[in-house]
């Protein structure tokens, strides 16, 4: 079933008024805002850990250590039996 942007403002409305935890709200507003923001840049958002541990992915898949999605998926599909 393809998903249109009807259904997900429907589905998102839903879960904001489900919701009463206001910490989680305002997660959420922060983050719409943040995205609509012209000058955001995740990279400035993440930690340091983030930013070293996906600099070190990189450098891994540059000398070819990496494993292709479909190899990724076919494993998984293995493992969940399909």
């Amino acid at each position: 079933m393809k998903t249109n942007t009807s259904d997900i403002k429907d589905q998102l409305h839903k879960l904001i008024s489900e919701t009463e935890d206001e910490a989680i709200l305002l997660m959420i507003q922060d983050y719409f805002t943040m995205l609509r923001s012209e000058e955001y840049d995740w990279w400035d958002k993440i930690s340091e850990d983030e930013k070293s541990h996906i600099q070190r992915g990189i450098e891994q898949l540059d000398s070819g250590m990496g494993i292709s999605h479909d190899e990724v998926k076919k494993k998984v599909n293995k493992i969940l039996g399909r």
